[in-house]
């Protein structure tokens, strides 16, 4: 059946994290809410620096180093771009100056939020996400596509890798000297199979959605129970910490960029 291709997907990414230390949906969703609080909170260079590196140490711990990798190489390539626009930006109204420091703090905290994302994305199967999200008593409306936009990155780079091997069984070269010298080639053959994929992944988990019962009202029963253990307390609490930690190097060393006017 057509829907149960993407269980089946959710289910090999799923199976792809058994060598990490395996931790309830709930704390996870826990810290990815916490950072995200935290992270606005915070507008010094010095206290994102903390962040930012108790949160790769977060992500390092699911030991998916070629996803991981992955997920970093598209960051840079944006913030390559970013930095690009703001000095192209800064030439052209010198009113508003190009400051390296005062565009890092929005780099970390993109960096920071997604190193909170992906263990939870790339470790929690599907009915564990489903199962946590409605614990929380949410409607329907929020949890279905919030549990969908959570499980789209794993999906999203496995249809990465179905284009590029596709494009490369064509004998087209993907090295990132052929993606500078013809940029407008490469995002057609890559931009638009990678559309219609994903158009056609959420025609699949409305499908997959509607045949489990997912409607509105219905009663839900998971398949396993979760359980917390003492690891997930200590990850909240060592979040906790972080976050405290965080916040004093914040108000006691930091400085909050600002741009200059001239």
């Amino acid at each position: 059946m057509q829907a149960s291709s993407v269980s089946s997907r959710f289910e090999a990414y799923a199976a792809e994290s058994d060598s990490s230390v395996k931790m309830d949906a709930r704390s996870r969703m826990a810290v990815s809410l916490f950072m995200s609080a935290v992270t606005v909170c915070i507008s010094s260079v010095e206290g994102q620096a903390v962040l930012l590196v108790a949160s790769f140490l977060y992500v390092l711990s699911i030991r998916r180093w070629k996803a991981v990798g992955i997920a970093y190489a598209f960051l840079a390539v944006m913030m390559c771009i970013a930095v690009l626009l703001t000095y192209g930006i800064s030439l052209l109204t010198p009113i508003m100056p190009f400051s390296p420091r005062g565009i890092a703090v929005p780099f970390m905290r993109s960096a920071e939020m997604m190193n909170v994302v992906l263990p939870l994305a790339l470790t929690c199967r599907i009915q564990e996400l489903l199962t946590a999200l409605k614990g929380l008593r949410l409607p329907f409306c929020i949890y279905i596509p919030a549990a969908v936009m959570i499980r789209f990155i794993p999906t999203f780079m496995h249809d990465i890798r179905q284009v590029a091997e596709t494009l490369k069984i064509r004998g087209y070269s993907l090295t990132f000297g052929e993606m500078f010298r013809h940029p407008l080639m490469m995002l057609r053959l890559m931009f638009t199979p990678l559309l219609f994929r994903s158009l056609r992944t959420s025609e699949e988990l409305g499908m997959a959605a509607e045949l489990k019962g997912l409607e509105s009202g219905s009663c839900f029963v998971p398949f396993r129970t979760q359980q917390w253990a003492k690891r997930d307390t200590a990850l909240v609490l060592l979040a906790v910490a972080v976050a405290a930690l965080a916040l004093y190097v914040h108000f006691k060393f930091g400085t909050v960029p600002t741009r200059g006017m001239r």
